[in-house]
């Protein structure tokens, strides 16, 4: 008798699932191994976790594109506002500007030109740049031409846009599968009727030959008495054989011993 040592990750049912699949018509021509109710719910369920990683890594691909998205336009917006006091910092030692012009923006010449390290830093500063721009304007200050005042808000509303609908304009919202739970506890069960239906079959062979044999389903296993008690070890959940890890290792590179999330962005109402 051998024990099945399962993580109970939606990763593992799917990598099982699919290995009972796969092997169903050639096990079926063969001897008729498996019955109609485990064929009917092994097809159920296999359907049912790869539509759902399919829409994961779907999700995974897209916040990928968004997250790409946003760190160009940071790098966009940055690169204006960094370059305006950069000219204005060069202007100012050329004597094309006073040095009095620095303390509009809250800054005592010579100055290292701000550099902001993520979203917060660059919107404040920013905002700084174009309160102390308007009251040096106000005041009879000439407009910069290179970069404009105007092209570097062209490129912080672009940012700032994004930002606000990265943190605070959308709500994540999880698009779950109608009694998801339950239809876990079912794939449970039967995955676990499929270990012992295959225990019985290979009682006759030595250990180690049923070892191999259940890592073509995917399937883990140690001797022992049978349980259907599931191991709560911290093991990544792709620790079955190298093929079963190659076939269905995630594409978003992430481990898998999680399970399966649904999160879409939606604006609100």
């Amino acid at each position: 008798m051998s024990k099945l040592i399962y993580t109970s990750t939606d990763g593992e049912r799917l990598r099982i699932l699919r290995s009972f699949h796969d092997k169903m018509p050639v096990r079926q021509d063969e001897d008729g191994m498996f019955s109609e109710d485990q064929i009917l719910k092994i097809e159920k369920y296999f359907s049912i976790f790869e539509k759902m990683k399919a829409y994961e890594d779907f999700l995974n691909i897209e916040r990928e594109k968004q997250d790409k998205e946003f760190s160009d336009l940071f790098s966009k917006a940055r690169i204006f506002v960094v370059h305006y006091y950069q000219s204005m910092s060069m202007a100012i030692e050329r004597g094309e500007l006073p040095v009095t012009v620095a303390g509009f923006y809250g800054l005592k010449y010579p100055f290292k030109s701000p550099s902001p390290k993520n979203g917060d830093e660059l919107l404040q500063l920013a905002k700084t740049l174009f309160e102390g721009d308007a009251m040096r304007v106000g005041t009879g200050g000439k407009y910069f031409a290179n970069p404009s005042i105007g092209a570097v808000k062209v490129w912080i509303e672009k940012f700032q846009e994004a930002w606000e609908q990265k943190t605070n304009k959308f709500n994540v919202k999880r698009a779950e599968v109608e009694n998801i739970e339950n239809i876990r506890k079912e794939t449970d069960a039967l995955i676990f009727d499929l270990h012992a239906y295959l225990d019985a079959q290979f009682e006759v062979i030595d250990y180690e030959e049923q070892v191999a044999l259940f890592a073509e389903y995917c399937m883990n296993v140690e001797a022992g008495k049978n349980s259907r008690q599931v191991e709560t070890k911290n093991v990544p959940d792709e620790i079955t054989e190298p093929e079963c890890e190659k076939e269905y290792k995630s594409n978003s590179g992430t481990s898998s011993i999680n399970q399966l999330r649904f999160d879409l962005f939606f604006p609100e109402n």
